[in-house]
C-alpha cells in the first residue's frame, strides 16, 4: 500500500493524568486494526518531559479514515466524553499529505 494520508494528533494531559491520556489516544487507532482497509500503520508516543501524546495513522487515502468513522463500526470506539473532559488538557488534530517516505523495514 502507498501511504496517502496521515492523521496525526497532539494531546496533552491535565496534571497527574499522562498515563491515563496514553490509554486512551491508543484506542482509536487500534479498534482500526484489521478493521479498516487502507490503514497502513499507526503509532502512539509519549513525551514525559511535556506532558504530550502524539498520536499518527496512515492510511492509503483520507476516504479510507473518513468511511470508519462515519460507520456503525466506528460509534463508540473513541471513547467516553465525560473521561476525555478529565483527562485532556489541549487537544490539536492535523490531516496530512506524505510528501516523502523512507524505506520499509
Amino acid at each position: 500500500m502507498t501511504p496517502g494520508y496521515t492523521f496525526v494528533s497532539k494531546s496533552t494531559a491535565k496534571p497527574g493524568k499522562l498515563d491515563d491520556l496514553v490509554r486512551i489516544a491508543g484506542q482509536p487507532p487500534a479498534a482500526m486494526e484489521g478493521v479498516v482497509e487502507g490503514l497502513i500503520g499507526y503509532q502512539v508516543g509519549v513525551d514525559r518531559d511535556r506532558n504530550t501524546v502524539i498520536v499518527w495513522s496512515t492510511f492509503e487515502t483520507k476516504d479510507a479514515l473518513y468511511d470508519y468513522l462515519a460507520s456503525d463500526a466506528a460509534r463508540g470506539n473513541h471513547g467516553d466524553a465525560n473521561e476525555m473532559e478529565e483527562i485532556i488538557e489541549t487537544f490539536e488534530m492535523f490531516d496530512l499529505t506524505p510528501t516523502a517516505t523512507g524505506p520499509a523495514g
